[in-house]
């Protein structure tokens, strides 16, 4: 079976995927006012809850490709070298060594005519893995990035149980709890609405339907935590594979 599956298994969605990205439509709207409203955003939420999906499909799909350029970023080995070393790789004409990250942005913003979207994914890293030393330079890094007037955003995202972890920071960025998403768990009605919806959208057959998403969502949901996204894009995408083998249907789960 050479179709791929149309479900993302635990790799986030991002823009190529926004007709197959559902139920989280009021959390795009509000994320999307939110860039309007401060150049420096915080998304947090349990694991599992889909964050980075959410900015990396949801909002950027709020974008002409004029008026959006991502730049992701992790930690690694360090989140100041690899600030840096991201936006070096990013530009199109080679950074002056000397240059400070300001620079680099406004080179980057040159180079593309678009404004630029600095997105600090799986931010909790920083404080997992990085010493005291580390912290304080990105925050004073991203300070004087802040404060030299780009046309340049930045997006925070991690796990909320390091959102204090946060608060060392505001004396350098007043402004780093002003507009913040906390990522809930999706309501049940919703993780219907993406099963059936994404389903339909692949072609994929659900007989009866009211049944078997029901079935479905027994089968994934955990009393204590929930039912979580990653869990149910697994399931989905096994059903799938079954779904595509030789006996072309397994349960109620049909490829169309």
């Amino acid at each position: 079976m050479n179709t791929p599956s149309p479900f993302k298994f635990l790799a986030p969605y991002d823009k190529e995927d926004k007709e197959l990205f559902f139920g989280r439509e009021e959390e795009i709207r509000q994320l999307h006012r939110m860039t309007f409203e401060s150049d420096l955003l915080l998304v947090y939420g349990q694991s599992g809850t889909g964050k980075t999906s959410l900015v990396q499909c949801g909002l950027a799909s709020c974008f002409d490709d004029s008026d959006w350029l991502d730049i992701y970023i992790r930690r690694r080995q360090d989140i100041n070298r690899s600030f840096e070393e991201t936006l070096r790789q990013k530009a199109l004409r080679p950074v002056k060594e000397e240059a400070g990250l300001p620079e680099m942005v406004q080179a980057i913003f040159k180079d593309y005519l678009r404004p630029v979207f600095l997105i600090f994914d799986q931010f909790e890293e920083l404080f997992i893995l990085g010493a005291a030393e580390e912290q304080v330079l990105f925050v004073r890094n991203l300070q004087e990035l802040m404060a030299a007037g780009l046309n340049c955003k930045a997006i925070i995202i991690l796990r909320e149980e390091y959102l204090a972890h946060l608060y060392q920071f505001e004396e350098y960025l007043p402004t780093l709890f002003d507009k913040r998403l906390r990522v809930e768990l999706m309501s049940p009605a919703n993780i219907r609405k993406v099963i059936r919806e994404t389903c339909r959208q692949a072609g994929i057959g659900l007989e009866p339907e009211k049944e078997t998403v029901a079935a479905v969502m027994d089968n994934i949901h955990d009393s204590k935590s929930g039912t979580q996204l990653a869990y149910l894009q697994v399931y989905l995408d096994k059903l799938w594979q079954q779904a595509s083998g030789p006996k072309g249907l397994i349960g109620k789960f049909k490829r169309q």
